[in-house]
C-alpha cells in the first residue's frame, strides 16, 4: 500500500488516515468507534459521507478491512444452512437404508428440519433488515449531500445545515439500530 506524506511531514498509510487527521479529534474518534462496531461497510461509508469524506468507497473499504476484523454473518449463516441441508439428506438416506432406526431417525429429522427452517427465517430477516437499513441510509445520505451542494456557497447556512444533518443522521441511525 503506497504511503502518502502530508505537508507537515507526517506519513500516512492510507488516504482515510490522512482524512481522519483533518477532522476534529472528537469526530475522528467517533468515526473510528463507529467503524469498529458497525458490521456494514456501506453504513460506515454513509457516515463518512456525512463527515465530508472525499475519497473513494474502495479506499474506505480497504481501510476498514485493514483496521477492523468484520464477521461475515451472512456467509456463516449460509454455510450453516448448507450443512444442515446436507445433514438432513444424509439422515434420510440412513433411515431409508436401515442404518438408523425409523423412530429415532424421524425425531432427529424433525429437529434438523426445524433448525433449518429457523436458519432460513433468520437469513431472510437479516437480508430484509440489511436492505431496509441500506436504502434508508443511502436516501438520507443523498438528501444530505444535495442540501450541502445547494447551500455550499452561502456561509450563513453552512453551520446550521451541518448541525441539522448531524442531528438527522443521529436520529435516523438510532431509529434503525433499535428497530
Amino acid at each position: 500500500m503506497p504511503t502518502k506524506e502530508a505537508t507537515g511531514g507526517k506519513v500516512y498509510l492510507t488516504f482515510v488516515d490522512q482524512w481522519l487527521d483533518t477532522l476534529p479529534a472528537a469526530e475522528s474518534e467517533d468515526f473510528k468507534e463507529f467503524a469498529e462496531v458497525t458490521p456494514s461497510v456501506i453504513e460506515i461509508w454513509v457516515y463518512a459521507g456525512i463527515l465530508q469524506y472525499p475519497g473513494s468507497f474502495n479506499d474506505l473499504s480497504r481501510w476498514v478491512k485493514m483496521k477492523y476484523k468484520k464477521l461475515n454473518r451472512r456467509e456463516i449463516l449460509n454455510s450453516e444452512i448448507a450443512a444442515l441441508h446436507s445433514d438432513i439428506q444424509e439422515l434420510r438416506m440412513a433411515i431409508t437404508s436401515g442404518e438408523v432406526k425409523a423412530d429415532n431417525g424421524c425425531q432427529r429429522l424433525a429437529a434438523l428440519e426445524k433448525e433449518l427452517r429457523s436458519h432460513i427465517e433468520t437469513s431472510d430477516k437479516m437480508n430484509r433488515t440489511t436492505d431496509k437499513r441500506g436504502l434508508v441510509l443511502a436516501g438520507a445520505d443523498r438528501v444530505m449531500r444535495e442540501m450541502t451542494a445547494i447551500f455550499k456557497d452561502d456561509p450563513q447556512f453552512a453551520e446550521p445545515i451541518e448541525n441539522a444533518m448531524n442531528a438527522v443522521w443521529a436520529k435516523v441511525y438510532s431509529e434503525l439500530s433499535h428497530a
